[in-house]
Parts: C-alpha cells; structure tokens; sequence
C-alpha cells in the first residue's frame, strides 16, 4: 500500500470509507433475515389482531407451522429443480434450511417452558433460553445438513 493511501485510510476519510462498508456488509448479510423477521411477526401480530390473544398452543402451531413453511418449500424445490447440480456445499446450506425445523422446534419448546416460570424472571429467562436453545439445536442442524450432502446427490450431473 502507498503512503498516500495508507494516510488516507488512516484518517477520518479513511474511517469513514470503512463505516461504510461495515454498513454495507450488515445490510447485505441481514436484509433477507430482516425482511423475514418483519413479515412473519407482522403475520403474528395479524392474526392476533383477527383471532384474539393467542394460547399458548395457538402461539406454538404458528411457529411449527411457520418452520414447515421451510421444510416443505425446500423440499418442493429441491425435487423440481433437480437438474440443477449443486455443490456439497450449496447442499450443506440448503438442507440447513430445510432441516432447520428442528432449531424452531427446540427454541419453541424451550420458550413454551421458560415462559410458564413465575413472575418477571420469565422474560429475560425466556428470551435466553430460547436463542441459546435455537442456537445449540442449530449446531445439530448443520451436523445433520452436513452429513446428508455427504450422503446424497441433489440434481443430476451435467453432461
């Protein structure tokens, strides 16, 4: 690197040309999660609105049948676009996907749980307990995804 150009990135022009690629990158790696993020608690608070407050078995079906959502579009896509030969890799991150239900169902159970805890303990325990049980199924997730890719052939090989 020049001197010039190591003055520049060194100083508050330099600084700033990295804060904007540290927001571009956030906006890249978050937007479809965000997108998803808002939809599906828009469809909650929707419903909510139409049905009444929710049970907690009503909360708990909206869930389950929000990560069946995944599993069965994944599955539908990967059965008519067979032809499309994917990488190990791009299989490993596809059947994360799908296979994900599994995370859903572990957070939502952990959640169900947590939230029955009495008193203002149940909010904080609630939220913990359910990013860290989302995040540990997750690890299972992609030992699953992983395993599968290695043990399937998704697409036929181009001729």
């Amino acid at each position: 690197m020049t001197e010039e150009r190591k003055a520049a990135h060194s100083g508050v022009a330099g600084m700033l040309n990295l804060y904007g690629r540290g927001v571009r990158t956030a906006l890249r790696d978050n937007a479809t999660a965000y997108g998803f993020s808002i939809s599906i608690t828009a469809a909650y608070g929707l419903v909510t609105g139409a049905r009444g407050p929710a049970s907690a078995g009503e909360t708990i079906m909206f869930a389950l049948g929000s990560a069946t959502a995944f599993l069965v579009v994944g599955l539908v896509l990967l059965t008519l676009f067979r032809r499309a030969r994917l990488t190990e890799g791009e299989q490993e991150l596809t059947l994360g996907g799908v296979i994900d239900v599994l995370s859903v169902a572990v957070a939502v159970s952990a959640a169900y749980g947590l939230s029955l805890v009495p008193g203002f303990a149940a909010w904080p325990l609630t939220g913990l307990g359910t990013v860290s049980a989302y995040l540990l199924a997750g690890g299972v997730d992609v030992v699953l995804a992983r395993l599968a890719a290695r043990h399937t052939s998704m697409g036929e090989p181009e001729k």
